[in-house]
């Protein structure tokens, strides 16, 4: 098998040498459309050049995937049974083995060799003509495995196989779902956002209310280091709303039990929940890891207990359009409530001040905020 390896690679110095010494040395030629041409085949998509040179073993083998799926998808920490059959397989009934190889992350039962110390890093799998079902002619399969990593976003592995007979190998690609939630901050490209932010799209009957407003933010703000693959709700408090959507610790609430949930990146750990999910501050610290860097957020709550006041002091509530409910998010001449994203505290939900008793601080709804957003 390296042999193989390094007589291909030299064939292929050889051919790109051969090729830049007659592109140096080039005449001039008359165009002729109706010839193609290797030199402009390359110019145009180089993987051409490459894929005359990519060798697969005599029977190469493909996976069998569920309807939808383009390819092997596992979730993390978790099984899933997957499938391969041989391309154009033999006519004469002959076996065909691969070996597959497990790394640190993908794991499956292996081979067991006592005369080689026991348990091998690899399966051996035979694929030939099942005398019970011709549907499975050509056909196996194994179950794999997934470890837990500590991040939010989904991954992707190499799984290898070896043709027994050849040594020449295959890979395919395994996707890890991850079963962690991202957090990240929605920034409007660091300009933040008012707090009468729901104010135009109401108006304009674009959406039911500011939950959608504040979810729409965060699902069209999602950054390249958090899961794309996964909706996100906007972290605050919605109490008034023309559509009747409200948002907060009992409806429609965006922490999970039995969850974790990452920040800053999607890996720094802030918390994981377990039976609730709200966080019992008692103006202790609590959240493992801030969940940002710096600036504020508008989150509407009234206390560091998630409570929430009224809504024109802790939401930037007002009156909508003649004849409308009230609607949070939508006065900038109201007050509303912010949380400071350094915090490991209650302050990070209800920045309070430092008085006894201590109080939450309004902000005029002029003013710009950032809104946290957190992956379902």
């Amino acid at each position: 098998m390296k042999g193989s390896k390094l007589g291909r690679t030299a064939f292929i110095l050889l051919c790109l040498t051969l090729w830049v010494s007659k592109c140096n040395n080039a005449q001039s030629t008359a165009l002729d459309g109706s010839k193609p041409n290797l030199a402009g085949a390359i110019t145009i998509d180089p993987s051409i050049f490459w894929n005359l040179f990519v060798t697969l073993p005599p029977y190469p083998i493909e996976p069998l995937l569920n309807e939808g799926e383009t390819t092997i998808t596992v979730d993390e920490n978790d099984a899933a049974d997957i499938m391969f059959a041989i391309q154009n397989p033999p006519t004469d009934g002959s076996s065909i083995e691969f070996r597959f190889y497990r790394n640190d992350n993908i794991t499956f039962v292996t081979d067991y060799n006592p005369d080689q110390g026991g348990y091998q890093d690899y399966l051996t799998l035979a694929f030939a003509p099942n005398p019970q079902n011709a549907n499975f002619d050509y056909k196996n399969g194994f179950q794999i495995n997934s470890l837990a990593d500590d991040n939010c976003l989904n991954n992707y592995y190499d799984l290898v196989a070896v043709d027994v007979s050849s040594g020449i190998s295959q890979t395919f690609k395994v996707k890890v779902n991850d079963s962690d939630k991202c957090i990240f901050v929605a920034t409007n490209n660091g300009a933040g956002y008012t707090g009468d932010f729901a104010k135009k799209a109401i108006d304009n009957s674009t959406f039911g209310g500011p939950r959608e407003v504040a979810d729409n933010i965060c699902n069209s703000s999602v950054p390249s280091n958090a899961n794309p693959d996964v909706a996100y709700k906007a972290l605050l408090v919605v109490s008034y709303s023309p559509s009747g959507n409200l948002r907060n610790t009992s409806t429609d609430w965006v922490f999970s039990s039995y969850r974790r949930y990452f920040s800053q990146g999607g890996t720094k750990l802030a918390y994981s929940f377990s039976t609730g999910t709200t966080i019992g501050f008692a103006n202790a610290a609590q959240w493992t890891n801030s969940l940002g860097t710096s600036g504020r957020i508008w989150t509407g709550f009234s206390s560091i207990d998630w409570t929430a006041a009224s809504p024109t002091t802790t939401q930037c509530g007002g009156l909508a359009l003649s004849g409308a409910p009230y609607s949070s998010w939508y006065s900038a001449a109201a007050t509303g409530s912010q949380g400071l994203l350094t915090a490991v505290n209650g302050n990070s939900i209800a920045e309070m001040t430092n008085t006894d008793p201590a109080v939450v601080i309004p902000t005029l709804c002029s003013q710009r905020r950032n809104i946290v957003c957190v992956g379902q």
